[in-house]
Formats: C-alpha cells, sequence, structure tokens
C-alpha cells in the first residue's frame, strides 16, 4: 500500500509541474457506474459504483491526466458473488478533437482493497484503457471506458481471470 501512496503522489507531483507549459490544467472529481466481469470465468457481471478524482494537463489537442478512483468490480460464477473493491489509478493520454471530444488510452495500475467469496486475489492489478470523453462546458464531463486486465487478478474454484469493465462517470473540474 505503501508503494501506491508513493505512485499516486509522484503521478500527482508530476502533472503540477506542467501547470507552466500546459495549455490548460484540470483538477475535479468524478462518479458513475461500473459494470465488472472476469475474464475466463464465464462470469456474470457485477454493477458497481466508481469514483474519486483526477488532474490533468492539455498541450494543444494532446493531454495527460492521472486519476485515484475507488471502484467495485467483480462478477457472478457459479451461484456465488465474486465481489472485489480496488483504489484505481490510471494514467491516460487524451488526443482531443471537434473542440469536445477525446480519445483516452493509457495503462492503469490497481490496488485491492476488499474481497468477498474468492479464494485467492492478487493485490496489484496491471491493466490498460481505452475511451471516449466529452466536455460538456461549466466543468462538466462523461467519460466513457473500457478496462481489460493484463495480469490474472482472482482465483475461483481452480479457475482465474482478469479484471475488466465498462465505466460510464460524470466529472466536474474546478480549473
Amino acid at each position: 500500500m505503501k508503494n501506491v501512496i508513493k505512485s499516486v503522489v509522484l503521478v500527482f507531483v508530476f502533472f503540477c509541474s506542467f501547470q507552466l507549459s500546459a495549455q490548460s490544467l484540470d483538477l475535479g472529481i468524478k462518479g458513475g457506474v461500473n459494470y465488472a466481469s472476469i475474464s475466463n470465468l464465464d462470469s456474470d457481471g457485477r454493477l458497481g459504483f466508481t469514483g474519486g478524482v483526477f488532474v490533468g494537463a492539455r498541450f494543444n489537442t494532446l493531454g495527460l491526466q492521472a486519476e485515484v478512483l475507488f471502484s467495485q468490480q467483480g462478477g457472478r460464477f457459479n451461484q456465488n458473488d465474486i465481489e472485489t473493491d480496488y483504489v484505481l489509478v490510471p494514467v491516460l493520454a487524451k488526443l482531443h478533437f471537434l473542440r469536445i471530444f477525446n480519445i483516452q488510452f493509457g495503462p492503469q495500475f490497481s490496488y485491492l482493497l476488499n474481497e468477498k467469496d474468492i479464494l485467492g486475489s492478487e493485490k496489484v492489478d496491471i491493466s490498460g484503457a481505452v475511451g471516449l470523453g466529452l466536455s460538456l462546458g461549466s466543468g462538466l464531463r462523461v467519460d466513457a471506458r473500457y478496462n481489460f486486465g493484463f495480469t490474472d487478478a482472482v482465483a475461483f474454484n481452480g479457475a482465474s481471470g482478469e479484471n475488466r469493465f465498462i465505466s460510464l462517470a460524470l466529472g466536474y473540474s474546478f480549473l
């Protein structure tokens, strides 16, 4: 957990250092819903909450954004609810187009906070994220994102799989 906190602090310091050269700086909050499942387990999905803070910098059409989010994930497998809660730290490149849209992509680092009905879980999960964002004006934004795991995150009844989820979030930038 100490390494996760150090990583989060370093990412925020990194983005704050861009303030001098960035065209604009974003700092805000976001919240929304996830629909999560686990690959290789033939699991049904789990609907859960996601929310947290973001910081970003924009340089013309290119931007960078880091987030620290709480995320409920898991699924349903063989009549059992698999519930996992994570702290997510996505670090995303953003390509802005048509003034209000952006494409987002990059790595995501996750730390497991809580688990229910799982026989074995990795504490650290590495995944990729791709998405589309829409700036609504007055600091409001909407993000739709797909996350796909690179590492086995959970093991259940002899099977293992990666986290994957779709999220839809509404955000507000203070800057």
